[in-house]
């Protein structure tokens, strides 16, 4: 992966590298041991890194995030999802640690990097109260912008 990344900022002035893979953070030491690579690397290149796709907020910790700013990350999009536990907990796999979202932020902004976030709002069942809570969350977060988008339910939902 270096060597391609390194082919196409020499053959062809690539200034940008985003990882497209809503995968991309489910190995925490993959993740940290490629940002070490990309540092060493690339560090003195004027090339940037991004995961447009969104970040597993879990897998997120302040080791990651230096790792990330050293390695020329200048962005990091956090998919929250919703910003109520009991949603978290019924619909949203990931169960993100609602808690420690403001901190994260902040965090990560103050290595140099922005912060998008990701929500969604409409689950089954989910309240007025609840969806009211997600964009309070976004709303109250230091971020340096953030998309909400309507929930689509699985299959065993629809009704035929």
């Amino acid at each position: 992966m270096i060597a391609e990344i390194r082919h196409n900022i020499d053959t062809y002035n690539v200034q940008e590298i985003q990882f497209l893979d809503d995968n991309f953070f489910v190995s925490k030491k993959r993740v940290k041991d490629l940002c070490k690579m990309i540092a060493e690397e690339f560090g003195d290149d004027d090339v940037i890194f991004s995961v447009p796709a969104g970040t597993e907020v879990n897998a997120m910790d302040e080791e990651m995030v230096d790792l990330m700013a050293a390695a020329n990350f200048h962005k990091v999009v956090l998919a929250i999802e919703a910003g109520d536990g009991s949603i978290q907990s019924k619909h949203v796999e990931k169960k993100v640690k609602l808690d420690r979202i403001p901190a994260l932020v902040d965090y990560i902004k103050s290595r140099g990097m922005t912060v998008h976030c990701l929500f969604m709002i409409g689950f089954p069942d989910e309240t007025k109260a609840q969806i009211t809570k997600t964009i309070d969350l976004a709303m109250s977060l230091n971020v340096d912008d953030f998309f909400i988008s309507v929930a689509t339910p699985p299959a065993r939902y629809a009704h035929v």
